[in-house]
């Protein structure tokens, strides 16, 4: 792996270690494990292992955030899933909303979702709702009260952030390459 401002390459080690073996682990044991991306997947990812006590380094190319994490819309949609997603939907919103807390994030509000159709002919329903829109508004209704917005940048900032709080690193650079080197249990 390169990255810029490093002298030479770093080696990582792969280990078929599980996530509670690593909780057992003394400090100076802890398992490394590197994060590709500083979006909010490697945040999410850095946060959580860093709260497991591993060693973690993430490589970013540019800045945390500095690309569609830090750019989209941030809505979040707890009922809005079917099938085999529809527990992923409830499970995402709840640790959104406990992130929100444990983070301290400034912009995650809970919010009401409108279907809202324009036009100026027909009968006006709901139109209480949206008072607040501009144009001809022909019909509104409340979709969901289960939704919520957050600031894509800053639940990423702050998971980074987080991270780095319990020893994560981040790397401005690019990976080029990993290598894999077989560990024993003992022997580095």
């Amino acid at each position: 792996m390169k990255a810029r401002g490093l002298a030479k390459p770093r080696r990582f080690k792969r280990t078929a270690a599980t996530m509670s073996a690593m909780d057992s682990k003394p400090r100076a044991q802890r398992r490394h494990v590197v994060v590709l991306g500083g979006g909010i997947q490697g945040a999410s990812a850095a946060y959580f292992l860093s709260k497991r006590d591993a060693k973690v380094t993430v490589v970013e190319l540019e800045s945390v955030g500095s690309a569609a994490s830090g750019k989209a819309g941030g809505f979040l949609a707890g009922e809005w899933g079917s099938g085999p997603t529809t527990a992923l939907h409830k499970e995402s919103f709840r640790m959104h909303k406990e992130l929100a807390s444990e983070l301290e994030l400034e912009t995650f509000r809970e919010i009401r979702t409108l279907s809202v159709a324009s036009g100026s002919k027909g009968q006006k329903k709901g139109l209480e709702q949206t008072m607040w829109l501009d144009g001809n508004i022909s019909q509104a209704r409340l979709m969901d009260d289960k939704t919520a917005q957050v600031t894509p940048l800053e639940i990423t900032t702050k998971l980074m952030e987080a991270a780095k709080g319990r020893g994560a690193e981040v790397v401005i650079g690019r990976a080029t390459g990993v290598e894999f080197r077989d560990v024993v249990e003992g022997k580095g």
